[in-house]
């Protein structure tokens, strides 16, 4: 559901991020966020500590009663969508369930775009919204991270996935755009397999 976004895709995906890095790419112009990635270099433990703060997030949202109420619906609608052929009350079941989930998903897209987190386009706005957010606060600590390199590590991992997907796996380590650290992309290359696991493990959590 959408409603995780403002914590875990902000911290993934977030798009002004997404958008300035490309452009000054582009621009071959270097942002202060740009400048940091460049000389940050991912670590195992730091992503196994980063991971532990998304899924800290993850459970607390599990208990959100929209959360379960959306997870059950979609169960309902999957079992009705297994059927071969639907009377027509189960059609208008069906139809009804469809939009009740579509409903509780533009709220929840609604809640992410006003959120600190949604709002947050730079490393130094997601290193605030983490520290002002008092499960985010409570998170960090329980897995031994900083929000900075919290914010550094999942961004960094952001822009090297970005690349070695683009390139199919096979971007050129001393060819790439200015303010990439090319051990990033190594890292995660190398570690692919075990990272992609990681993300699995997220999704069968949603």
């Amino acid at each position: 559901m959408p409603h995780s976004r403002s914590l875990l895709l902000t911290a993934l995906l977030t798009l002004g991020f997404v958008h300035s890095f490309s452009s000054g790419l582009a621009a071959q112009t270097l942002t202060a966020d740009e400048k940091a990635l460049a000389a940050y270099k991912l670590t195992m433990p730091n992503v196994k500590k980063a991971m532990a703060v998304v899924q800290a997030f993850l459970d607390e949202e599990a208990k959100d009663p929209k959360v379960q109420e959306h997870q059950k619906l979609k169960k309902q609608i999957e079992t009705l969508q297994a059927k071969d052929e639907l009377t027509e009350a189960e059609q208008a079941q069906l139809d009804k369930l469809q939009e009740r989930v579509e409903a509780l998903e533009r709220e929840a897209e609604s809640k992410d775009d006003d959120s600190v987190f949604g709002k947050a386009q730079t490393i130094d706005s997601m290193e605030a919204a983490m520290k002002k957010h008092p499960a985010g606060a409570a998170a960090l600590a329980r897995a031994g991270i900083s929000a900075r390199e919290y914010s550094l590590t999942m961004m960094a991992m952001l822009q090297a996935a970005l690349i070695e997907g683009m390139s199919q796996g096979k971007a050129d380590l001393k060819n790439l755009p200015p303010g990439v650290n090319a051990e990033n992309i190594l890292f995660v290359r190398e570690h692919k397999a075990e990272l992609e696991a990681m993300q699995k493990a997220f999704e069968g959590k949603k």
